[in-house]
Order: C-alpha cells, then sequence, then structure tokens
C-alpha cells in the first residue's frame, strides 16, 4: 500500500521503498491538490490554475492529461497497491484509504484527543504527542509557493498545528507539568509573538513555578507589543493570567 505525506515536504513511500518525493514540482502540486481533496473531485480548470497560476498552457486540458498521465506512472513505480487518479466529474479524484495520508492522520488524532481531553487529560495529551510527531516542517514545504490555493491550504493546516501545540500545553498545565514545558513555551511564544494564548499559557507556567518576577515581565512586554502593533490593550485573558501567576492561583 502506497502511503503519502503533506506534512512537510510531499512524499510518497512505496511497498518496498522509503519515503521520496515524486519527480517534478508540477507533479508533485497535482498530487497535493489531489491529497488536499481525497475523496472528492477536484475540477480541471482549479487544477489547471494552481498549476500554472501565471497563465495556462495553449494545450490547456491536454497538459494537465499529460501530467496525471505522468503521475499514475510514478505512483505505480511505487509498487504495491497504487490507488487510483479517476477522471470524473470534469474533474480528477484521488482515493486514499484511511491511515494512508499523514494529515487525516494527524486530524484524527487530535479529534480523538478532543474527545478525551474532558475526562482523560493525560490520554489526550498522548494523542496529541502522536499527532505532532507526524510533522516534518513546514506543511507542504516543496510546493506551497507554487500556487496561491496551496499557500492557503499551507497556513491553514500551519494554525491547526498551533491549535495542537496550544491544546497540548494547556493539557500538559492541568497535569502539573508546567516545569517541563516552560524552556519550549518560551521559545514558541518567541516565535509566534502576538499569539496571546501562548502567552497567557507561559506567563501561568511561570507563575506556578514560583517566577513571578518573569510572568510580570511576559505581560509587559507582550502588552506592549500588542499596543504598539495593533492599537488595542490586550484581552482580558492575558490580565487573568497575570493576576492567576501573581496571586498564586491556577488560571482557570
Amino acid at each position: 500500500m502506497i502511503r503519502f505525506r503533506l506534512l512537510g515536504p510531499v512524499q510518497v513511500r512505496g511497498a518496498e521503498s522509503g519515503f521520496a518525493p515524486v519527480p517534478g514540482v508540477r507533479r508533485r502540486a497535482l498530487l497535493a491538490m489531489l491529497l488536499l481533496n481525497a475523496g472528492r473531485t477536484t475540477p480541471v480548470e482549479v487544477l489547471e490554475e494552481q498549476l500554472w497560476p501565471f497563465g495556462r498552457p495553449a494545450s490547456g486540458a491536454n497538459a494537465l492529461q499529460a501530467h496525471v498521465t505522468r503521475l499514475r506512472r510514478d505512483l505505480r513505480a511505487r509498487g504495491g497497491e497504487a490507488p487510483h487518479i479517476v477522471h470524473a466529474d470534469l474533474g480528477y479524484l484521488l482515493e486514499v484509504p484511511a491511515g494512508e495520508l499523514d494529515l487525516s492522520t494527524f486530524n484524527g488524532f487530535r479529534q480523538a484527543a478532543g474527545e478525551a481531553s474532558g475526562q482523560r487529560p493525560l490520554e489526550a495529551a498522548n494523542l496529541l504527542r502522536r499527532a505532532l510527531a507526524l510533522w516534518r516542517g513546514p506543511a507542504l514545504a516543496d510546493v506551497r509557493e507554487h500556487s496561491p490555493r496551496l499557500r492557503l491550504a499551507a497556513a491553514r493546516m500551519e494554525e491547526h498545528r498551533l491549535l495542537a501545540l496550544e491544546d497540548l500545553v494547556e493539557l500538559d498545565l492541568r497535569l502539573e507539568r508546567h516545569d517541563r514545558i516552560i524552556g519550549d513555551l518560551t521559545s514558541l511564544a518567541a516565535a509566534h509573538p502576538l499569539r496571546e494564548r501562548l502567552h497567557c499559557q507561559l506567563i501561568t507556567a511561570l507563575g506556578r513555578a514560583g517566577r513571578r518576577a518573569e510572568a510580570a515581565d511576559v505581560f509587559r512586554r507582550m502588552r506592549r507589543r500588542v499596543l504598539d502593533e495593533l492599537g488595542v490593550e490586550p484581552s482580558a485573558a492575558l490580565n487573568d493570567a497575570l493576576r492567576g501567576a501573581l496571586s498564586g492561583r491556577p488560571r482557570p
């Protein structure tokens, strides 16, 4: 069975080979578009627009059909049971079995973690760690700049990754793991300087670790940044996080 990866460079693994890209950026972009819509038909005009964002070739549909033919050949060359790229309803469709696409597996772990988080926070945290371990770098790393639609899809996937990280931090705080996560959380907050939830979590973790002066400093720097760059006061959640850190109360 062939497996696919989108959470990093676009890669394919065959029955007897490791993960590797298919040749050619357009073919990889075509595969990415089909995988992002796995199980659904992607219209021909959408595929052409994304493969040739600066103007479709004079051959039009023939050029797209040629790339589909080459992609089919590439997948068959991987060995094992290759999924079919079906031409239907004025477009193309790729059926991918459950568990063969890392994006679907990531979303499945996130959903299961959400269902477990209320009563089973340790299980939920472990599920999120399994989800995040699937990432190998920026989403669609080698095709994301090929077209606006792929850039948008990559940004959406990165947002879901960040939400999963924030949810994991929240669970670790519930599990009293604040000392373990402060280092990584500090780096994460620095990488996303306007992300209030991360800064609330960092303030809370520092407060619980007895590092109240550092918590207050994170608050001051975040408040100044929000005022300077957005022209507004930070949310009530940030103020609540600081009050909880300074009083020793856990943030709700």
